[in-house]
């Protein structure tokens, strides 16, 4: 009840505006609140206790703070000068991202888009347990489907050496920014505005049923897709079980659970598979984030 009248009352801009103040930073502390002390603990007692990667990523946090990325190589990154800049004729704000244009929604303000273009370099960092792929070099000739795609940033880092890209994004606030960065490639990149799943209708597509008419080898899935991975596995099961020189790289922090569950289905495939380093925090806990798969 109060939620919404404040929402009444409060106009948008204005309730941004104390969210980024003060008020995010309040509500992350009592969300948090069990992590936080379970942090402070380890930091200040983990001398005692062994050094696993989930007691060294909760030490991290007791003395920087919550983050994705509990790891000392995040750091090297706050300081990091990050430059927004507007393109007149797209009419979006984009960023240099190794000298190519990495466009936002024209919602985002410049303080979001550093933010979240830090988060985006950080968790790509080859030493983060967010890193697709060991090396880029993997994707060398390949088509990639980039499923659950955002802003883009993997696609944008390997577009020169694949040979074809379909980039999967039904979120109207990523059209245009994606369009836009890609507008120098769009000889070999191609739009799906569909979801990924284990179906195909009016709104959604399965990997299998998408590439029915289309060559299935030297493939490259990539999939981040909040937390439905695993339907979309199930969608391209005939896919992964024909194809030949394929490799997948899946997001397995956003359910608790999904580590196993798609290594186990990615095993039954036939599939040899490794986690990236490390641990991700989300949804109040520690997790393997990726699991990178071939045969």
């Amino acid at each position: 009840m109060l939620t919404k009248l404040y929402r009444k009352l409060i106009p948008k801009s204005f309730r941004i505006f104390i969210y980024n103040k003060f008020l995010g930073k309040i509500l992350t502390f009592f969300r948090n609140f069990i992590v936080i002390s379970k942090s402070k603990f380890y930091f200040l007692f983990g001398w005692l206790l062994p050094k696993t990667d989930k007691n060294m990523a909760y030490a991290f946090m007791g003395r920087y703070g919550i983050t994705s990325y509990p790891y000392q190589y995040m750091l090297e990154y706050k300081k990091k000068i990050i430059k927004v800049e507007f393109d007149t004729i797209e009419n979006l704000p984009y960023v240099c991202h190794n000298n190519r244009k990495l466009f936002f929604p024209a919602s985002y303000n410049s303080e979001k888009i550093i933010k979240d273009y830090r988060n985006l370099i950080i968790e790509q960092d080859e030493r983060s347990s967010h890193r697709y792929v060991r090396q880029y070099s993997e994707l060398n000739g390949k088509t990639l489907l980039d499923i659950g795609s955002a802003e883009g940033i993997f696609a944008l880092d390997t577009i020169d050496i694949l040979k074809k890209v379909y980039i999967f994004e039904c979120d109207g606030l990523w059209l245009k920014p994606l369009k836009a960065t890609f507008a120098p490639w769009i000889d070999k990149v191609t739009f799906i505005e569909k979801y990924v799943s284990d179906l195909t209708n009016e709104s959604n597509i399965s990997i299998d049923d998408f590439l029915k008419d289309n060559a299935i080898d030297n493939l490259f899935l990539k999939m981040d897709i909040e937390g439905v991975e695993l339907s979309a596995l199930n969608g391209a099961t005939n896919t992964l079980r024909n194809a030949k020189n394929i490799n997948l790289s899946i997001c397995t922090y956003h359910r608790k659970g999904d580590p196993e569950r798609i290594s186990m289905f990615i095993s039954s495939l036939g599939f040899n598979y490794e986690f990236s380093n490390g641990l991700m925090y989300w949804g109040k806990r520690l997790s393997k984030g990726v699991i990178r798969c071939y045969k």
